[in-house]
Order: C-alpha cells, then structure tokens, then sequence
C-alpha cells in the first residue's frame, strides 16, 4: 500500500509539474505562433462590371474624376461626373451586362466560406489574405486597418449591413494591392471626409463617397442603388516599379494600369538615411520629373536612367503628383552600385552649379580618419562639411549650403590620414 501511495504521489507530481510546463510554453510564446496564415482565396471575378470605375443601378450624382468606366441601369448621371473610360449612360445594353455580372460578383464574395469573424470597430486590426466577416463594419477618425501580403494576396471583407469609413484610414502593407480587396457590403457603404480607403466596393444597395475622402483608390459598385461621388476615384494605379543597375547605371521602369488627373512622377534618389525605415526619413533628393498621361484607362509604361551613379547602395522612390498638387509616394527601391575602389571616392557634387545647396557623396575603402573643407578662390575656408572617423565601404552624403555665400568658384577638399583629393563646385545665385 505505501508503495502504491508512493508510486501515486510521484505521478500526480509528474502530471502537475508537466501540466504547469505546458501552460508556461503557452504563455510565454507569441501569439502569432499560434495564428496560421489563411489559404489565399481566390479573386471575385467582376467580369463586364471590372471595367467600371462606378457603375449603379438608380443613377450617379457628385462631381469627380472617376477612373475607368461608368454607367446607370436607370434614373441619370451628372454632368459633372467625368470618366477616363467610357460614360455608358443610362441603360445601355453594356451596362445591363454589368449589372448582371455584379450580381453574380456578389453572389460569389457571399457564399465563401469565412476564415473569421472580425469586431465590427476596423480600427486597429492587421488581416493578411482571407475571407472575413463581420456586422456594420466602421472605421473611426484616426484609427487604421491594415491589410499586409503580397500582390497576389486576396482579402474579402463582408460586412452583414453597412460600411461607414468615417475618417478612419485602410491601408496596405507589404506588396498588396487595392484591386485584390473586395469588400461586400450588405447594404450601403459610406466614406466619409478625410478618410483614406483602399479596395473594391460591391453594395447590395448604394455607395456615398464624400468630399474630403481623400487618396481614394476603388471601384464603386453598387447593385441595388445609386452612387453619390464627390471626391476623386483611384487618381493612379502603380502596378510596377523596378531599379536595377546596368553598365554603371541605374535604370528605373515602372507602370501604371490607370490614371486620373496625373500630373507626373518626380524621381527620387537617396543614398542615406536618418533613423527608422519610413519613406519620409531618407534624404531625398529630387534627379527627375516624368510627365503622367493625365487621363489614361489603358497600361502605360515610364523609365529613367540615373548616369550619375559611382558606388555604393542607392535608393529610389517615385513621388506621383496630381494637378491639384495631391501626392503619393511609392515604394522605396534599394540598388547596390559596388564597393569603392582601392583608395578612397569623391563624387563631382550635384547639381553643379548650384543655388543655394548641393550635396558631394565621399568615401574610403578602409577605415580612417577623414575632413571635408570648403575654401574659396582665395584659398580661405568658408566651411568644414565633415570631421571624425569614418567607415570602410560607407558612402557619406553632405551638403553645402550656399545661402549665406557669394555666387562664384568653390573648392571642396577631402582629407584623411593617406590621401588628400580637391574638386571645384559653382554657385550661381
């Protein structure tokens, strides 16, 4: 009998001390351990109805650019409703066909089966690809819902009775597109001012995008109702944009499906960065300007060749701009132009001539000690650019300003330890 009490107490001890392990493991793991990413579902197909920018069933009312098609089964369109596609009007056959390939769109985002159900308040949630549900979906003033994967990731969201985005922000991580997010609505979505959305509406009844909804990029479909717009659809689709280095330079292409009131692209080229990873923190420095197509409904395709590369990592962005002086910043793309040769590098500055500043790149092939001076024609320092240790293979990016400095010849003088190189800048004013 002792044995047995014996034999039972080291049991229970054992099942304790394993249960406790267990709930430590849990504990102390990360949640996301546990979440599985969902299959990537696949794409609703919208058929007629993808051509449409905003197709309704009673009639469109607003004034705006809307990118790509538009058309009404009955009731009327403004006037002031511009499209950079076709304007089908009211009851065309074209737009009869739509209508009937949205319904089945809707039919099709309805019945798949859900991942998860998700709290109607968006704000603050991070979706990868999936099939979501929810109730009266909303996006608050100041809140965000993120949808992260990559470009060929697929997010529906359904919302059981209304959508309202009321200033809140939908946006996009990683590589994924706007296109590739359907959202069903079951009644009306609204998107108030201020707010910033991303994705493909497909309403049971009707959509109102107010003025102020800004940075729109959807397609507003609504089967049952009418559409009221009053603010931009969709103003540029960037679908690629690539940099790489060829021969010595770096060569950027990119592409857009659509465009609205695109005014053009200003190329930007960075070789440093400050702290964090976010585009506004590298130091841009506009190389080119690019002019848009203005009102495109068809793939257009942009390139630019950067001759001025040496060495070292560059980074590239694209800033698109609107007429009315909207801009959007696309992703930042990172080359690797080599290493720097044996000794050290002094780039000419850029631009040459200038007024008021202008940046001069520097670097050593070991590390060193290293001073950058600005002299005059007359031989006297005017400014000390740079001063302290510096490290092998590091591209330096300084700049001169010439603010408080008369229009004439400048010399530039890198110095280290072993070597000393001179070059001459111009400052017209």
């Amino acid at each position: 009998m002792k044995i047995f009490t014996s034999y039972f107490k080291k049991l229970t001890s054992f099942y304790i001390r394993f249960v406790f392990m267990v709930l430590t493991f849990i504990i102390i793991l990360p949640a996301e351990v546990f979440t599985q990413p969902f299959t990537n579902p696949s794409i609703v197909p919208l058929l007629t109805s993808e051509t449409y920018g905003a197709l309704a069933s009673t009639g469109i009312t607003g004034a705006a650019n809307v990118n790509g098609d538009v058309g009404t089964v009955t009731g009327s369109i403004d006037g002031t409703i511009t499209a950079s596609g076709t304007n089908w009007g009211v009851g065309d056959v074209h737009t009869s066909q739509a209508q009937a390939h949205l319904a089945a769109a809707l039919a099709d985002a309805d019945g798949r089966s859900s991942d998860l159900t998700i709290p109607n308040a968006l704000g603050g949630q991070t979706l990868t690809c999936g099939v979501y549900d929810g109730g009266a979906l909303s996006l608050a003033s100041g809140q965000t819902l993120t949808l992260t994967g990559s470009a060929t990731d697929v997010f529906i969201i359904r919302a059981s009775s209304t959508v309202d985005i009321n200033g809140g922000t939908v946006t996009l991580g990683g590589a994924a597109v706007w296109s590739n997010v359907f959202w069903y609505v079951g009644s009306s979505a609204t998107i108030l001012s201020g707010s910033t959305f991303n994705g493909v509406i497909l309403a049971v009844t009707s959509i109102t995008l107010n003025t102020g909804a800004t940075l729109v990029n959807a397609k507003l479909l609504a089967n049952g109702g009418a559409i009221t717009i009053n603010s931009n659809v969709l103003p540029v689709e960037l679908t690629s944009f690539t940099a790489t280095i060829n021969n010595g330079k770096a060569e950027l292409v990119w592409g857009t499906a659509t465009e609205v009131n695109n005014y053009g692209f200003e190329v930007l080229r960075s070789q440093s960065l400050n702290t964090g990873s976010e585009k506004q923190n590298y130091n841009w420095t506009k190389i080119a300007f690019i002019e848009g197509a203005g009102n495109s409904n068809s793939p257009k395709k942009y390139s630019f060749v950067d001759n001025t590369v040496t060495y070292g990592t560059y980074f590239y962005c694209l800033k698109q701009i609107d007429f009315d002086g909207k801009f959007e910043l696309s992703e930042v793309l990172e080359v690797n132009a080599g290493k720097i040769p044996n000794g050290f590098l002094l780039d000419q500055n850029y631009p040459n001539p200038f007024n008021p500043s202008t940046q001069i790149q520097f670097g050593v092939s070991k590390n060193t000690f290293a001073k950058l001076t600005v002299y005059n024609v007359l031989g006297i320092e005017v400014s000390i650019l740079f001063s302290g240790d510096v490290s092998s293979g590091k591209i330096y990016n300084v700049t001169f300003d010439g603010e408080n400095h008369a229009s004439g010849i400048y010399y530039y003088k890198l110095e280290t330890n072993d070597k000393t190189l001179v070059k001459k800048m111009i400052l017209i004013k």
